[in-house]
C-alpha cells in the first residue's frame, strides 16, 4: 500500500512541465486503482493537490497576458484620450470663432445700417437747405444739429464700456487689439462718428444770418470744413492700426516680434505717402478760401439789359449780377453754385474756373476711412 503510494507521489513529482496534462491523467488513472484495490483516501487528495499545482502552474501565464492585454487596451485608451480632447478642442475653438463672427456681423450690420442711415439723411437736408439759400429752414437746420447730437452720444453711451470717444483725441479705446474684426468695428463707428461731427458744424453755419454771412462766404467754409474732416479723418485711426499691426505677431518671439514692427513701418509709410497727397489739397483749398477768387466782374445796367434783366440759371431778376470773361451775366450766388460742378460757362462753355471747388455745397464725402 504505502509502495503504491509512493510510486504514485513518484509520478506526480517526476511530471514533466512540459506535458501537465499528461501526468495528470496518470495521476488520476493510478489513484483510481490503488483507491479500488485498498480504499486509501490519501490518493484522492494527492490528486486533488495534483490538480492544484496544475492550476497554480498554468495559473502565472494568465496574469501576465491579462497584464498585457489590459495594458494594451490601456495603452489604446490613452491615445485616444490624447487624440480627443486635441479634437474637442479644435472644434470647439472653430466654433467659438464662428459664433463670435456671426455675432459681430449681426452688430455691425444693425449699427451699420442705422449710422448710414443716419448719414445719407443728414447729407442729403444739409445739401437741399444750402441750396435753399435764403429760404433755407432754420428749425430744419436745428433739427439736423439735434438729430445728429444725439445719435453720436445715443452710440457712445451704448458702447460706453468700450471707450469709443479715445480715438477722436488719438487714444486707444477699450477693445481687444489682437482681433481684426474688433479694430474694423472701432475704425467704422469712429469714421462715422466724424463725419456727424462735421456735419453739426455746418448745421451751425446754416444758422447763422444771412447778414453776418453772405451766401458765398458760407460756401467756403462748407468747402474747408469738409476738407479738414477728411484730413483729421485720414490720423485718427493711425494709432489703433498700429498698436494692432505691433501686436499682430508672437511678442514671445523674435520673428513674431519683427514681423510686428515690420507691418507697423509698412502703414506708417503708406500713410506718409497719403498725407502728402492730402496736403497738397488742402494747400489749395486754403489758398482759395484766403484769397476768395473771383468769376468776373460787377455787371452794369447796359450789361444786364443786354440780357433782359434775367438770369439764364435761376430765370429771375439779377441778384448782384456777376459779368464773366465771355461776356455772359449771371447772379452771383447762382454762378457760384454752378462753378462748385462745373469749370465752363453755362451757356457757352468757356473755361471760365481752373479747378472744381468740391463741397461748396455743404455736401459730406461717402468714402469710409477705413485704413
Amino acid at each position: 500500500m504505502q509502495a503504491n503510494c509512493s510510486h504514485l507521489h513518484n509520478i506526480q513529482g517526476s511530471g514533466d512541465d512540459s506535458s501537465p496534462s499528461q501526468s495528470t491523467h496518470a495521476a488520476r488513472s493510478s489513484g483510481e486503482s490503488s483507491c479500488h484495490h485498498s480504499g486509501d483516501v490519501h490518493i484522492q487528495l494527492s490528486t486533488a493537490a495534483g490538480e492544484g499545482r496544475e492550476n497554480a502552474s498554468s495559473r502565472p501565464s494568465r496574469p501576465g497576458s491579462q497584464s498585457r492585454s489590459h495594458g494594451h487596451a490601456h495603452n489604446e485608451a490613452g491615445g485616444l484620450d490624447d487624440s480627443a480632447p486635441d479634437s474637442e478642442e479644435h472644434s470647439g475653438s472653430s466654433l467659438s470663432e464662428l459664433r463670435y463672427l456671426l455675432q459681430w456681423l449681426h452688430k455691425s450690420i444693425s449699427l451699420g445700417i442705422g449710422l448710414l442711415t443716419t448719414y445719407m439723411y443728414a447729407n442729403k437736408s444739409i445739401v437741399n437747405q444750402v441750396f435753399l439759400r435764403e429760404r433755407c429752414s432754420k428749425l430744419q437746420c436745428a433739427w439736423l444739429l439735434v438729430y445728429l447730437t444725439g445719435s453720436s452720444l445715443l452710440l457712445y453711451y451704448t458702447f460706453h464700456s468700450q471707450s469709443l470717444y479715445y480715438s477722436l483725441i488719438f487714444l486707444n479705446p477699450t477693445v481687444d487689439f489682437k482681433n481684426f474684426w474688433e479694430v474694423l468695428w472701432i475704425v467704422g463707428v469712429t469714421d462715422f462718428i466724424l463725419k456727424f461731427l462735421f456735419m453739426g458744424f455746418k448745421c451751425f453755419i446754416l444758422l447763422v444770418p444771412s447778414f453776418m454771412m453772405s451766401f458765398k462766404s458760407k460756401g467756403y467754409w462748407y468747402m474747408l470744413l469738409e476738407e479738414l474732416c477728411q484730413y483729421y479723418r485720414m490720423f485718427v485711426p493711425i494709432p489703433v492700426w498700429f498698436r494692432y499691426l505691433i501686436g499682430y505677431g508672437e511678442p514671445d518671439s523674435v520673428l513674431g516680434w519683427s514681423l510686428g514692427i515690420l507691418l507697423g513701418l509698412l502703414y506708417l509709410i503708406l500713410k506718409l505717402l497719403s498725407f502728402f497727397g492730402q496736403l497738397r489739397n488742402f494747400k489749395q483749398v486754403l489758398r482759395i478760401f484766403c484769397t476768395r477768387p473771383h468769376y468776373g466782374v460787377m455787371a452794369s445796367k447796359r450789361q444786364c439789359s443786354e440780357s433782359d434783366d434775367i438770369c439764364a440759371i435761376c430765370q429771375a431778376e439779377f441778384q448782384k449780377p456777376i459779368l464773366l470773361i465771355c461776356q455772359h451775366t449771371f447772379c452771383e450766388e447762382c454762378i457760384s453754385l454752378w462753378f462748385n460742378r462745373e469749370k465752363t460757362c453755362p451757356l457757352c462753355r468757356t473755361v471760365i474756373s481752373d479747378h472744381v471747388n468740391k463741397w461748396k455745397d455743404g455736401a459730406t464725402s461717402m468714402h469710409l476711412q477705413i485704413f
